[in-house]
């Protein structure tokens, strides 16, 4: 899923409240990150297949531009996509 320009923003004031001031990649120490403007999704690894309607957890990524050491933030969380509806009944989160 592409943002859009609102939520780029949004993304990014929070990754700036979330992330603290120094983003020293802990791979190779440099400074510089790209942020994708794209939610991806971590998927629950069942043996190489797919497992429909398993655990999903949306997420941007961002990458470190000398060594691309890559970090993953939840989407829902930085309040980029909507909670899962069985978290809205009450359910609890499992991750």
């Amino acid at each position: 899923m592409k943002l859009s320009e609102e939520q780029k923003k949004q993304m990014l004031k929070r990754l700036d409240e979330v992330w603290g001031a120094e983003r020293i990649c802990p791979v190779c120490h440099h400074d510089e990150w790209a942020v994708f403007d794209t939610v991806f999704e971590v998927r629950e690894f069942v043996g190489g297949s797919i497992n429909v309607g398993g655990a999903v957890i949306p997420c941007i990524a961002v990458t470190c531009k000398h060594c691309s050491h890559t970090l993953f933030f939840n989407a829902i969380k930085l309040g980029l996509v909507p909670t899962p509806e069985k978290e809205k009944k009450g359910e609890k989160e499992t991750a």
